[in-house]
């Protein structure tokens, strides 16, 4: 890139963000820092808004993250503090015998009254989206939850900690920096607070850390995000984040979980991927994500499905897709709503869902062809990239004009192909551009964003990287 104008978001080395953390923690606490945890961000090829009904899903992790240097405390308080300037407010501290009251509540297992008395604490009240500190809270109140299952991963009665947090990710990019935040933490209070981190210290948590673990952890994130944030994620942010693999997409069936690790050499070859952050910050707990999933819902419903995968066969194709419409129109009989919810609107989230499943196991059999040449399928991914991105836009309905200009100019500019990824309402685009036009993306972008007065982009070179880990 020549321009000096364009950003570009390095992920950094992480022995320097690691001893910068340290010293930091060292100010602010008073005391050392017991480590420092590393959680990547994600980037999705394929699979957006369809974890949560059974869909494969097909995402990588990235070099870029969250990093969380942390020391324990003995009084089931946390105090938080993050070093990004747009959220930064001091020190917040969390007391997590009242989240667990008012979980609890929420569930129904007991009133609001039960919560012990706060003053000087700042709370948090599950549903009820209002910071960032939701999520390590959360966090911590689901390891509570799966020690109470695991006795690796029991949690010490009076378990607090203070924790230092620092991204590399853009804040609401759409490229799971929440997800990040909670993995990060969890590794952070697994190493911490359980059996398992006291028999495993420092790095060698992270080979202790099997599979099965990881996959344990990441569904403790997901109900953090779904029973103390307030927000209806699937899965798929906290599953790559703790489940990754360098030079690897993971390919993630949602109706159980598994992985399967799809090595990136058969796309790529001499291609590359491109994240541009719009700088048009995404918030799943607003609402509109929640709004468009219950649409989607109330479509699963009428046509008598536990998920909307089972609508499609093992292996479908575009004719399955067509015949689920189909059967989708003759049920609701001309009828202006269901459940309260316009027809319309529940038929084109169906579509948005159906077509991207069917999109994400079209990609996956490219991944998973052994005989392909390095770089033979890059033509083939970039129409489904662009046939994702078209679903996003009309479907699924959560693009904005930024995004949809940017997918244009990169397209124009010598890109193969390119979406919108995440949940919508803002966040990143992804592009899977030759190497050798890479630069010549990122300068048209720039200026197309330039002349139609959009906010500057940010660049990321995305490298698929490894899960998250102890760092230092």
């Amino acid at each position: 890139m020549h321009s000096d104008d364009v950003a570009r978001l390095e992920p950094g080395h992480q022995r320097e963000i690691s001893e910068g953390l340290h010293a930091r923690f060292a100010e602010q606490f008073g005391r050392r820092a017991d480590g420092v945890w590393f959680a990547p961000g994600r980037a999705n090829l394929n699979g957006e808004h369809v974890d949560f009904h059974g869909g494969r899903c097909l995402p990588m992790a990235l070099a870029h993250g969250t990093y969380v240097a942390a020391a324990p405390r003995e009084d089931g308080l946390l105090r938080l503090r993050t070093l990004d300037p747009g959220l930064d407010d001091g020190i917040q501290t969390v007391s997590i015998a009242a989240i667990d009251a008012l979980v609890r509540a929420d569930a129904g297992e007991g009133s609001a009254g039960e919560v012990p008395p706060i003053t000087d604490v700042h709370s948090i009240v599950p549903g009820v989206t209002s910071g960032w500190t939701h999520y390590v809270a959360g966090t911590l109140w689901a390891l509570q939850q799966l020690g109470a299952e695991l006795p690796e991963l029991a949690v010490r009665q009076g378990f607090g900690a203070d924790l230092l947090i620092s991204s590399t990710l853009p804040i609401g990019g759409g490229l799971s920096s929440s997800a990040a935040l909670e993995c990060s933490a969890m590794l952070a209070f697994v190493a911490l607070a359980t059996p398992l981190g006291e028999q495993n210290p420092g790095p060698a948590l992270g080979a202790a850390l099997d599979d099965a673990l990881r996959a344990r952890l990441a569904a403790a994130c997901m109900r953090a995000e779904v029973e103390v944030v307030g927000a209806g994620t699937g899965g798929l942010d906290q599953t790559v984040s703790l489940r990754g693999r360098a030079d690897h997409l993971v390919s993630l069936d949602c109706r159980n979980f598994s992985v399967e690790h799809r090595p990136t050499s058969r796309l790529l070859g001499e291609h590359t991927f491109l994240a541009i952050d719009t700088q048009q910050a995404h918030w799943l707990g607003d609402g509109q994500f929640d709004d468009r999933r219950a649409d989607s819902e109330a479509a699963m419903r009428l046509l008598g499905a536990d998920q909307l995968r089972d609508v499609l066969p093992e292996s479908p194709h575009l004719g399955d897709v067509d015949a689920g419409l189909a059967r989708f129109d003759t049920l609701t009989g001309g009828a202006e709503a269901i459940e309260g919810r316009r027809t319309s609107a529940c038929r084109r989230r169906l579509r948005h869902a159906l077509t991207e499943m069917l999109r994400s196991e079209q990609l996956d059999r490219i991944l998973g062809d052994e005989k392909l040449e390095p770089g033979a399928g890059a033509q083939q991914v970039g129409h489904i990239l662009d046939a994702g991105h078209a679903s996003m836009r009309d479907d699924a309905q959560v693009s904005f004009p930024a995004a949809d200009a940017i997918v244009e100019s990169a397209r124009a500019a010598g890109a193969l192909g390119a979406r919108l990824i995440g949940g919508g309402f803002g966040g990143s685009v992804l592009v899977l551009v030759p190497r050798s036009r890479e630069d010549d993306v990122v300068q048209a972008v720039h200026r197309m964003c330039v002349e139609q007065s959009f906010t500057a982009p940010r660049f990321l070179h995305v490298e698929p990287s490894a899960a998250a880990r102890p760092v230092g």
